[in-house]
């Protein structure tokens, strides 16, 4: 068992520090995994089975894949599990959740640091993970804060998801794509001396509303916005049926924007995706 080991933060990233003192202990043992598989399901608020079977976690952590627990003064506040693929493949992030009254306090940073810093020592250069689209807050931490950039859109990736946080609605996930050689933290703008086009919006986020979907681009765009909502987890509680209609329709966009050619570079603090044309 490695023992826990306190987060050291930068001097110019104090802002993110929770009181206290957090810890981020990589676990080996079953008692360990049937407490990582609790805390998910108090995140997840499961009312039916398990977010992640804890022989599982038993099972990846025998066979050296990664399974972390985060506690903040001993309480137990976030926890992650990811495993590798045959050699030279990504290391797959497959889950990591915080729990509510510590999110905010940078201590899904410290995990994605702590799983940044695993995988360099092992050789592996690159991590991906799935996240939904309409998260408005997901988005802007893995592009803004990481600097890690979605790729790839899935049509509902799991099938049915049974908890309260997903029941209701297709699991529609964008592949992040984080290359770790890569300091952290910041958007990509567009090469120095490219002229600058025309902005096309492409699917508006009005008073959360969606708009209609715009996917024929002019020829001289040279950035596409996609908007997603402030906070698609209420619109699920209080107005599924807008939630359905922000599903529906920021896949036609992201789906058929990805196709054609067009990356996400940036994430703007009006809840706008910003795709640029590849090379």
């Amino acid at each position: 068992m490695v023992a826990p080991q306190p987060v050291r933060r930068p001097p110019s990233d104090t802002r993110r520090m929770v009181p206290g003192q957090l810890t981020l202990t990589l676990v080996t043992r079953p008692a360990e995994c049937l407490e990582v598989a609790e805390l998910f399901d108090r995140i997840w608020a499961v009312q039916d089975g398990t977010i992640l079977d804890r022989h599982l976690m038993v099972a990846l952590t025998h066979s050296r894949n990664y399974v972390l627990l985060a506690r903040l003064d001993g309480r137990p506040v976030g926890a992650a599990v990811g495993f590798c693929g045959p050699p030279g493949e990504p290391f797959h992030s497959h889950i990591v959740g915080v729990r509510a009254e510590a999110s905010g306090h940078g201590v899904g940073r410290a995990i994605k640091e702590h799983q940044r810093r695993w995988c360099l020592d092992r050789g592996i250069g690159t991590m991906v993970w799935t996240f939904d689209p309409l998260v408005a807050r997901n988005a802007h931490f893995n592009i803004r804060v990481l600097g890690a950039y979605p790729r790839r859109y899935h049509e509902n990736f799991y099938g049915q998801m049974r908890d309260t946080v997903n029941a209701g609605q297709a699991s529609d996930r964008m592949v992040v794509r984080w290359e770790l050689g890569d300091p952290a933290g910041g958007s990509t703008t567009a090469p120095p001396g490219q002229p600058a086009g025309g902005t096309h919006l492409a699917l508006s986020n009005h008073d959360d509303h969606p708009g209609e979907p715009l996917l024929d681009v002019p020829a001289d765009t040279d950035r596409v916005l996609v908007g997603v909502p402030r906070d698609i987890e209420a619109l699920r509680r209080e107005a599924p049926e807008l939630a359905l209609r922000w599903r529906e329709r920021t896949r036609l966009a992201l789906d058929g924007l990805l196709a054609e050619g067009w990356q996400v570079h940036d994430f703007d603090d009006d809840r706008h995706y910003i795709l640029r044309k590849e090379p």
